[in-house]
């Protein structure tokens, strides 16, 4: 019962700005314009910023921590094909956007906002490393990996030239490849962390990120489709909250990987789906009504299932 109570208590901040969102637009002081505004501006602006200065939190432990690179990277890698399979072949959906959607949501757990206090409260803060470690590892990897996906399923498949054209074209424009990628790169050729300035700058910028996304995203809710959502984004929410930390688990355990540190990537891995999805929804034109759904089903959910996977990995 305490572990069910904890688990609700860590999603009461999401909660409480999400309903914020939703009664400010029922009031009138938030609009469809002001939505599209809101939407724009956090997809082109603010968090690139956020997703680029996070790129810079890779360190050198990853060099020493190989086969849990490799573990991270298979597991979103196979969570990926395994959601864009099931809803190509089992499934049979043929709405390109829809199929971009699903995939992308597969691998965008709450890593900050739900993933830090759930291991400060459920393991403690001797476990922040372990997590500092899962974060500079999973985070640019994810940010890179979902809407890149989007991209290249939303890409036409006419000729193959003017497929892979159409692919690069999409993936260049996108800020949230392109913001991640770049940072990655500049790591990657030695540059350690940006110059104070720039980086206070990008921070200031990227601290709105969530706050601004959540007001936006609950102000996109339609209560009315509340009851029909969750017959709608059950694969979603099953691959989201189950399916991906499940596959995690067993490529960590193939790879030999520390008990703690398993545990750590593993529970966070288990958060609800980040707010960035329902950004790159918006402004990729994929469904935001239907990424407003997903992240608010998952994090709704996972006051449950949180601790279901606190239970299971003994923690």
């Amino acid at each position: 019962m305490d572990t069910l109570i904890r688990g609700f208590i860590l999603i009461l901040p999401l909660a409480f700005l999400l309903t914020a969102g939703n009664l400010l637009f029922r009031r009138g002081f938030i609009t469809q314009s002001d939505i599209s505004t809101l939407s724009k501006f956090l997809f082109w602006i603010i968090s690139p910023s956020l997703l680029f200065r996070n790129a810079f939190q890779i360190d050198e432990n990853m060099r020493t921590q190989a086969s849990f690179f490799w573990a991270v990277a298979g597991s979103a890698l196979l969570a990926m094909l395994v959601a864009y399979a099931a809803e190509r072949w089992i499934f049979r959906v043929r709405d390109r956007r829809r199929i971009a959607l699903t995939t992308a949501a597969a691998m965008r757990p709450n890593t900050i906002y739900v993933g830090l206090p759930t291991v400060q409260v459920v393991i403690g803060n001797q476990a922040i490393g372990l997590l500092a470690l899962y974060i500079a590892i999973a985070m640019p990897l994810y940010n890179l990996l979902s809407p890149l996906s989007s991209e290249l399923i939303l890409a036409r498949r006419g000729d193959m030239p003017g497929f892979l054209k159409n692919a690069v074209k999409g993936i260049l424009k996108n800020p949230m490849v392109m913001a991640p990628a770049c940072g990655i790169l500049l790591v990657a050729f030695g540059m350690k962390t940006l110059p104070s300035t720039l980086d206070k700058s990008f921070q200031m910028v990227g601290s709105a990120a969530t706050g601004m996304a959540l007001l936006t995203l609950g102000a996109s809710i339609e209560v009315s489709r509340a009851k029909k959502a969750l017959a709608s984004c059950w694969r979603e929410v099953l691959m989201r909250l189950f399916i991906h930390p499940a596959i995690l688990y067993c490529c960590l355990n193939a790879a030999g990987v520390d008990t703690a540190l398993k545990n750590v990537a593993v529970l966070v891995t288990a958060t609800p789906t980040a707010v960035t999805l329902f950004v790159l929804a918006k402004g990729i034109g994929l469904d935001g009504s239907r990424a407003a759904e997903i992240t608010v089903l998952t994090t709704l959910l996972s006051a449950v299932t949180i601790p279901l996977w606190i239970a299971f990995l003994g923690i």
